[in-house]
């Protein structure tokens, strides 16, 4: 559990450094391409971490799943993925929901707690949630629109096959990725 927890601490640990002013002093310090870079070099550092802290960590059952969580899953994860794909397109959903990215992960976090009631999960999956909520209320970015953008219905055609395509994939390998058969 150890593991997990200090997975989490660094991954969640350098995504905050955005938020706060130390991004630009680095960003100064080391130019933005070696930021990006160390950034990067953390971050994948910290989701090996919580990957392999996840997988030696304990089982211990605090609740079980909710009779219609499965279903719920199956309806939202989804939305989740599309929403994930629509986060780096600029596409009306996009441009409706400001951070598509960060509500994909609350879903993801939403869908994926309520099914697993163990003690390394609600860890993992509440970290994430967290996280996203933090960065959705205390996020600095400037989110604005670009009224000359052209919004057309044909890139969010495209987000939403490409997020289901990618969900496929993901209801396919989700056996192999958590060791959990969704079929």
């Amino acid at each position: 559990m150890n593991l997990l927890i200090l997975g989490i601490t660094i991954f969640f640990g350098i995504h905050l450094v955005p938020i706060f002013p130390l991004k630009n002093i680095l960003i100064n310090q080391l130019g933005e391409n070696r930021y990006k870079g160390l950034f990067s070099l953390i971050a994948l550092i910290g989701i090996l971490i919580i990957i392999y802290g996840f997988s030696s960590a304990d089982y211990y059952p605090i609740w079980g799943p909710l009779s219609y969580s499965k279903e719920l899953a199956l309806t939202l994860m989804p939305i989740s993925i599309v929403l994930l794909v629509a986060a780096n397109i600029q596409t009306n959903i996009k441009r409706l929901t400001k951070h598509p990215m960060l509500i994909g992960i609350l879903i993801w976090s939403f869908v994926h707690l309520l099914s697993n009631g163990d003690l390394r999960s609600i860890i993992l999956f509440v970290s994430f949630g967290v996280y996203a909520l933090i960065d959705i209320i205390f996020s600095k970015k400037v989110l604005t629109t670009n009224n000359t953008a052209n919004y057309t219905l044909t890139k969010d055609i495209i987000v939403v096959i490409i997020g289901l395509l990618v969900y496929a994939i993901i209801v396919y390998f989700h056996q192999y990725i958590a060791g959990v058969a969704i079929f």
